[in-house]
């Protein structure tokens, strides 16, 4: 057995942090080992403590996180992007959905946008948005309606008009509605006050019949 130490560096025996300038002893408890970028079977300790390093890694996952929710909130007002949210919402509805795919539900609007635009059909006045990101619903936004609320959703009972109409909509069945239009229609007075409903809803004031 040989009695010849081994000799070691003392000025090796410690290692300073490049971020925080900390001084801890250079092993593997306080520093990452990392490759020798030239030496093969070699390796060097990370510039940094491993207390700094976590703190980066953090910090850089808080970033790219950030910057994943910012992506994702442009691609959802994108038109595919949006409506591919409507169309999961859909699939989720206990409404039920008779959609085969998202192609024969994104053609439902291309088709109606051929005819009414981007307008609401129901409000043609409110140009519908694609606005996401807010706390509450923006009212201006497309949403999906079924025509008849018995029904599932499908490409013969779905419309798409803004948020404000589908809500004021509610679950009213075209044979109610018909009901109360015919009690409405049947009383001057009510039918007066309608119009001017109306008027206030469509963004078109009333003029009462002597004024035509």
């Amino acid at each position: 057995m040989s009695l010849r130490k081994k000799f070691v560096n003392s000025s090796l025996a410690n290692k300073t942090c490049a971020k925080c300038n900390d001084t801890y002893p250079r092993t593997e408890e306080y520093f990452y080992r990392v490759n020798h970028r030239t030496r093969k079977g070699s390796f060097n300790y990370d510039s940094y403590c491993i207390t700094c390093r976590l703190k980066i890694g953090k910090e850089a996952k808080k970033k790219n996180k950030a910057k994943k929710v910012a992506y994702d909130l442009k691609y959802s007002q994108t038109e595919r992007g949006y409506f591919i949210s409507l169309f999961n919402s859909v699939k989720r509805s206990v409404k039920g959905n008779l959609f085969k795919d998202f192609d024969e539900f994104m053609d439902c609007w291309y088709k109606q946008r051929e005819e009414y635009g981007e307008y609401c059909p129901y409000y043609p006045h409110i140009k519908m948005t694609r606005i996401k990101g807010k706390k509450k619903p923006t009212g201006t936004n497309i949403s999906v309606d079924r025509l008849v609320n018995t029904l599932p959703y499908d490409k013969n009972n779905v419309m798409f008009i803004s948020w404000k109409a589908n809500d004021e909509k509610g679950e009213v069945s075209p044979y109610l509605a018909e009901k109360m239009l015919n009690f409405v229609k049947n009383k001057k007075i009510l039918k007066i006050f309608v119009d001017i409903d109306t008027g206030n809803r469509t963004n078109k004031p009333f003029i009462p019949a002597y004024k035509k």
